[in-house]
């Protein structure tokens, strides 16, 4: 998963960042050890260039790519037809997006640019799956918001925080890596 490459022409607007390979790589393991990956319908929502796909793919698991840049997502087929992926490419919102899967995994954006984003990440996923693994932005308030949200649709949620190094993305940063504290959540639908 290192060797996945940043997003070509990197766009504040959305938010773009490249999930540290050792997270995603976590996620991917975490759910696969737990039968969400091998032989499953996996979707990324906002999939920027194919990082978590790439993980899924090489585990056995059907990956669909979803995301709005068309570069990123020219980044992610390329990086994945060097493995032989199983994979399907759609270039959409995920607001206009539409499926059933039986996982997502994604790392939205936080909601810097877009206040509220990430939540409608994490509602079309919890729509459109019954395991979702999302990264968010950590603290008190969006953890009760989410938590809420995701118990109101029947859904059981595990938080683990840590520190998500952000690299020198854009021309305006100033350090070479800023650590934020991220919550990464895992949503099981409750029958």
């Amino acid at each position: 998963m290192e060797s996945v490459p940043p997003h070509p022409k990197p766009k504040w607007e959305l938010e773009q960042y490249l999930t540290p390979s050792y997270i995603a790589s976590t996620i991917v393991w975490t759910a696969y050890v737990r039968g969400e990956i091998e032989n499953k319908r996996v979707a990324d929502l906002g999939c920027g260039t194919g990082r978590f796909c790439l993980g899924i793919s090489a585990l056995g698991g059907h990956c669909t790519c979803v995301d709005i840049d068309r570069d990123s997502l020219e980044v992610a087929k390329s990086t994945l037809r060097t493995i032989d992926a199983e994979a399907e490419f759609v270039e959409a919102d995920c607001n206009s997006f539409n499926g059933r899967f039986d996982t997502v995994i994604q790392n939205p954006p936080f909601g810097n640019a877009v206040r509220g984003i990430d939540l409608n990440f994490l509602r079309k996923a919890l729509e459109i799956a019954n395991t979702v693994y999302s990264i968010h932005k950590s603290n008190p308030k969006s953890r009760e918001i989410i938590i809420r949200e995701a118990n109101s649709k029947g859904f059981k949620v595990e938080t683990i925080e840590l520190a998500f190094p952000l690299l020198a993305y854009y021309p305006w940063h100033r350090e070479k890596v800023h650590k934020i504290l991220v919550d990464i959540y895992s949503f099981r639908k409750v029958s």
